[in-house]
C-alpha cells in the first residue's frame, strides 16, 4: 500500500507528513542522523515520496509466537 504519492516531495510541515512524525520530531531526527532520508536545498528540507514509502515499510514489526 503506497502511504505517499511517489513521485511528490514534502516538506515536514505538509499535513501527510503526520502520518510519521510531528515537524518537531522530525528535525530532532535529521539532528541525530535518523528517520526517512531527506533533501536540503538552501535552508528548505524536502521529502520524496518514495523514501516516506521506504522508511514506513522499514518500520514493520513482525511478532514472534511466545
Amino acid at each position: 500500500m503506497k502511504r505517499f504519492e511517489s513521485d511528490r516531495y514534502y516538506r515536514p510541515a505538509d499535513t501527510e507528513m503526520r502520518l510519521i512524525a510531528t515537524e518537531g520530531t522530525l528535525a530532532i531526527w535529521r539532528h541525530e542522523g535518523r528517520g526517512p532520508t531527506y533533501q536540503k536545498i538552501g535552508r528548505r528540507i524536502w521529502y520524496f515520496g518514495r523514501e516516506l514509502n521506504a522508511f514506513i515499510d522499514e518500520q514493520r514489526v513482525e511478532p514472534t509466537a511466545a
